[in-house]
């Protein structure tokens, strides 16, 4: 009983985590930057964005979410385009933290009022399930959307994939449109063959 307990507010804490580390994490690349004018405007970019964001909470402004979430990728990705150098492995997680975010919003928006109300033990266990399901295709999407592009890059770099072949470029998108695919219907599946 004391677990269930806990999923609430750890459901409701967790966009509020991986947005304070998002953010923490923008800063600190932005104030690496030496140039004043470069770290000024990005980080007002990154004001902007983090001010969206907590205002369409706290107003329950849902169509300035997604902007707040793009202004902080904004000042990311433009502090690492324009000044600081791209570096992969950081800016595919950092993108994948954004968006497992947004998604991290979705499930607490669902399933923490659900857990809230007075359910029966076997509701509260099918919720459970579906919640661990939710939780683990994240984790999965998440590790793909950081593991795939690196493991593409290192068999193009390789020779073993040709990098400069269109049909490869289709051939990669193709791959990870599917395993998006599957992922996403993973919870029809499991209840058809059930």
């Amino acid at each position: 009983m004391a677990s269930t307990q806990l999923i609430p507010p750890a459901l409701r804490a967790a966009p509020v985590v991986t947005l304070a580390l998002l953010v923490g994490w923008a800063v600190l690349d932005v104030s690496a930057i030496g140039d004043g004018r470069w770290a000024a405007a990005l980080i007002a970019i990154l004001g902007i964005g983090a001010a969206a964001v907590i205002l369409s909470v706290v107003l329950r402004w849902q169509g300035i979410r997604p902007i707040g979430l793009i202004a902080i990728g904004t000042a990311y990705v433009g502090a690492h385009a324009f000044v600081l150098g791209v570096q992969l492995v950081p800016a595919l997680v950092f993108l994948s933290v954004l968006i497992s975010q947004a998604e991290l919003r979705i499930l607490a928006e669902r399933f923490a009022p659900l857990f809230e109300t007075g359910l029966r033990p076997e509701e509260r266990s099918r919720m459970r399930g579906a919640l661990g399901r939710a939780v683990l295709r994240l984790i999965i999407a998440a590790v793909l959307s950081v593991v795939v592009p690196i493991l593409a890059a290192d068999l193009a770099v390789a020779g073993i994939v040709p990098a400069t072949t269109i049909p490869t470029a289709i051939a990669l998108a193709g791959a990870l449109v599917a395993v998006v695919a599957l992922l996403a219907l993973m919870p029809a599946l499991s209840r058809r063959a059930a």
